[in-house]
């Protein structure tokens, strides 16, 4: 297993069947445009519950879910920073649609 050293400098571990990128410091599932972080915000909000992960991912096959479980736990680190990003970014934009509305998608 290779590591990396990431953008943010974090030591990234390589699972087989995700695809890290350090230029862009995005974990993808192989085959897929999927980021192992998108994964890991469903497991949270699932309590990792399996089961129901696998419903929420039902075009994944059983090794990509679990690559992507893997990368997690072994980059924890690497995924809390990607996970908060993501949130902040989210809470951007929603600003962003309260101080413009008309930038707001309809059905947003």
């Amino acid at each position: 297993m290779a590591t990396i050293t990431s953008a943010k400098g974090f030591m990234v571990h390589g699972v087989p069947g995700i695809i890290y990128n350090p230029l862009d410091d995005r974990a993808r599932i192989a085959g897929t445009g999927l980021e192992v972080f998108e994964i890991m915000q469903v497991a949270l909000g699932v309590d990792r519950d399996r089961e129901r992960l696998r419903l929420a991912f039902d075009w994944l096959r059983e090794d990509q879910l679990d690559a992507a479980l893997t990368f997690a736990d072994l980059n924890a680190e690497f995924i809390v920073a990607r996970l908060k990003e993501g949130e902040e970014l989210e809470h951007n934009i929603e600003q962003l649609w309260r101080e413009h509305p008309i930038t707001r998608p309809p059905g947003r």
